[in-house]
């Protein structure tokens, strides 16, 4: 029987095993989405959309059987995104940077709002939220002007950061 700290230590402490597992996993993942990032978000959604599909499809089947009201408010809409899920997932990838480059915009503007009411307060660092409002207006303007290919560069950005981490939890273990 393990007493208090090493109760949890045994269960929450993962093996060397484990770790090298899930480093493994995390370099094939890592390489997977470098090397076939729009591709395979491009499935994804075509699978979610198949579920969404699916799930939609029953909703409004209740509907039609029971008359229950709140299923065909959920599954009329559904239906729809769903279908362009499956059929036109390019165009749900379109939308995921513009509505991303959108909130950054917005959010660089609030604080560039905040960075100047700095100043006037004499707040001494108050160029250092500017300039980061800047970046990241930047950020969110080339989002919005290449939603494709931000994205693939997104992914590959996540992909060898996948990479990374994997390569640190192996020099970790070791250490």
């Amino acid at each position: 029987k393990l007493e208090g700290g090493r109760l949890m230590n045994y269960f929450l402490k993962p093996s060397d095993k484990e770790i090298n597992m899930l480093a493994i996993s995390y370099i094939v993942f890592g390489l997977l989405i470098c090397l076939f990032n729009v591709t395979i978000l491009t499935m994804t959604i075509r699978v979610f959309g198949i579920i969404a599909l699916l799930f939609s499809g029953y909703l409004l089947y209740t509907y039609f059987v029971q008359r229950n009201l709140s299923p065909l408010f959920i599954g009329v809409p559904g239906l729809l995104i769903s279908i362009l899920m499956v059929f036109s997932p390019e165009s749900i990838l379109a939308m995921l940077p513009i509505l991303v480059g959108i909130i950054l915009i917005i959010n660089s503007i609030v604080h560039m709002q905040k960075s100047l009411i700095l100043k006037d307060f004499g707040y001494p660092r108050w160029n250092i939220s500017l300039i980061f409002s800047i970046l990241v207006l930047i950020t969110g303007v080339i989002l919005l002007s290449q939603p494709i290919q931000s994205l693939s560069i997104i992914m590959q950005i996540l992909g060898i950061a996948l990479i990374v981490e994997a390569i640190f939890m192996l020099i970790n273990q070791h250490f």
